[in-house]
């Protein structure tokens, strides 16, 4: 019975022994399939990157989206969004969707613009043309590292009358009369009597100054009384820009406690732009 026994687990091992060297065989002659994934860098590879353009009568504005490899075997399908500062995004025309053919390496997409019929002077409306999505015709092989993702675009109404690079503008009113007091404020708002006051001067001197802050942007009213209440009164005004420019308004005639100037300024990108009204 005993050699029986033994008999039996010898048989047991020589196939467990078998069985262990067919699968090392197998392993080896059948390996299997091996798909590696491509890394596809997908972005806009235009220069536009902050445009400027009026909303009506510019051309559109065209952008180039590319991949930073050799062209594909599959389309590319690039899905957009846009976005703008005030929330609303109108009078804007943009494609939903663009499609890389396969074999391209790019493919270029227009934005226009026309009137939205809300008037804004030049006070820019940012616009932010975004790749929200990248497919790659459903072959799962390449995945996206995201590349430049946005474009902005700057669209005002009309142009400013001049631009400078941004920083504060001083505002000097000068005069003779050493008996003439006049004082000054610079508010918020075009004419607003309810306007914040960003700053004022009501000195006893034959000088006044104000400052209009680089951070402050839209449009500002300089209102000015006399003092005693004596009218009519003479002065110069003197507006410095951060790049030395001077606008000299000399001989103003002020008849009572009133709005003399406004000034519109807004942003333009690198630089920001000015009109001035005198009232």
């Amino acid at each position: 019975m005993k050699n029986i026994k033994y008999l039996a687990l010898l048989l047991f091992s020589i196939t467990l022994l078998i069985s262990c060297g067919q699968d090392g065989v197998d392993s080896v002659t059948n390996p299997g399939e091996l798909n590696p994934t491509s890394e596809v860098n997908v972005g806009f590879v235009d220069s536009n990157y902050e445009s400027l353009i009026f909303e009506s009568g510019d051309p559109a504005v065209e952008f180039t989206i590319g991949t930073n490899v050799n062209p594909l075997g599959v389309p590319v399908t690039v899905t957009f969004t846009m976005s703008s500062s005030d929330g609303s995004p109108d009078a804007v025309a943009y494609p939903q969707t663009a499609v890389i053919d396969a074999g391209e390496t790019s493919v270029d997409v227009q934005v226009a613009f026309s009137n939205d019929g809300v008037a804004e002077g030049f006070i820019a409306e940012l616009y932010t043309f975004e790749i929200l999505d990248v497919e790659f015709g459903g072959d799962y092989d390449y995945y996206i590292t995201p590349g430049e993702l946005t474009r902005e675009i700057a669209v005002i109404d009309v142009e400013p009358q001049f631009t400078t690079p941004p920083g504060p503008v001083q505002i000097v009113m000068t005069w003779n009369d050493f008996f003439t007091d006049l004082d000054c404020f610079l508010v918020t708002g075009d004419q607003d009597i309810a306007g914040t006051i960003i700053d004022d001067s009501q000195g006893v001197t034959t000088t006044e100054s104000l400052t209009l802050p680089v951070d402050q942007y839209g449009v500002f009213s300089i209102y000015a009384y006399e003092w005693y209440g004596i009218y009519p009164a003479t002065y110069d005004l003197n507006i410095t820009f951060p790049d030395g420019r001077v606008e000299s308004f000399t001989g103003v005639v002020i008849t009572g406690d009133s709005f003399q100037f406004t000034i519109t300024k807004g942003s333009l990108g690198a630089v920001d732009g000015y009109s001035i009204t005198q009232l």
